[in-house]
């Protein structure tokens, strides 16, 4: 996957950029390591994830691509 997530972390503020999300693992701080999001979170992103993942090469019946009136 090549989508980027950007993850404050809960406890020192660092920015974490999240590539690569493995969803048997819950992301980390680069700087202390603290988890960055509880189980709920967790599951909750992976749904969402699966959903992108699911519709992202659905075809584009060019309703996007034409301007407003």
């Amino acid at each position: 996957m090549t989508d980027l997530a950007i993850i404050p972390c809960p406890q020192c503020g660092v920015k974490n950029r999240i590539r690569n999300y493995d969803s048997d693992k819950i992301p980390v701080c680069a700087r202390c390591r603290t988890k960055l999001m509880g189980e709920k979170e967790h599951e909750a992103f992976q749904k969402f994830q699966d959903n992108l993942n699911q519709f992202k090469d659905f075809p584009d019946a060019g309703l996007r691509s034409k301007p407003p009136k």
